[in-house]
């Protein structure tokens, strides 16, 4: 699947073993980033664990978001990922299917899609994401910090799809 295999230490076994007992499973592309630098798969496990438990935006808004950005960007690793995750949290292959194409459509309330659509606009069209973009989504009680959060998840996708791709065979 991967272009290299890193040597798996007694210090990335212990990290995995750790992975698959808190999350259930221990994906192949989180197994590499493991491997190569356990530091920095710490660092995205605490992000991981952060939005699994936001204080205010649906866990599954990330994953929709995810696979919104892969589907844009072609990241296939990324939209098979988040597609099978998003299968097991429950929802419909064709739902999943229309939801990519759209872009923007979301099964969760009307204050989850105005924020991806803020925050497709502020990753894809940044010049023209606006004061007036923040103001909107804090009419309906969003903090700050939750736009920050979900912006700065989307453009995650961007670094951690073009190493994959770096990656992949």
């Amino acid at each position: 699947m991967f272009i290299y295999q890193p040597e798996v230490t007694k210090e990335n076994e212990k990290i995995i073993a750790q992975t698959k007992e808190e999350f259930g499973v221990m994906p192949p592309h989180w197994e590499l980033l493991a491997t190569i630098n356990p530091k920095c798969f710490e660092m995205f496990i605490q992000e991981i664990r952060y939005l699994i438990n936001h204080p205010h935006i649906h866990p599954d808004f990330f994953a929709f978001l995810r696979l919104f950005v892969a589907h844009k960007e072609h990241f296939s690793y990324c939209k098979s990922f988040n597609t099978k995750l998003l299968l097991a949290r429950g929802y419909d292959k064709k739902a999943l299917q229309a939801y990519k194409e759209a872009c923007v459509l979301l099964p969760l309330d009307e204050r989850h899609q105005l924020l991806v659509q803020k925050v497709m606009k502020a990753l894809y069209q940044p010049d023209d994401f606006s004061k007036e973009d923040i103001e909107a989504l804090k009419a309906i009680s969003w903090t700050d910090g939750d736009i920050y959060d979900a912006i700065d998840h989307g453009a995650f996708l961007f670094k951690f799809s073009r190493i994959l791709k770096a990656y992949l065979s």
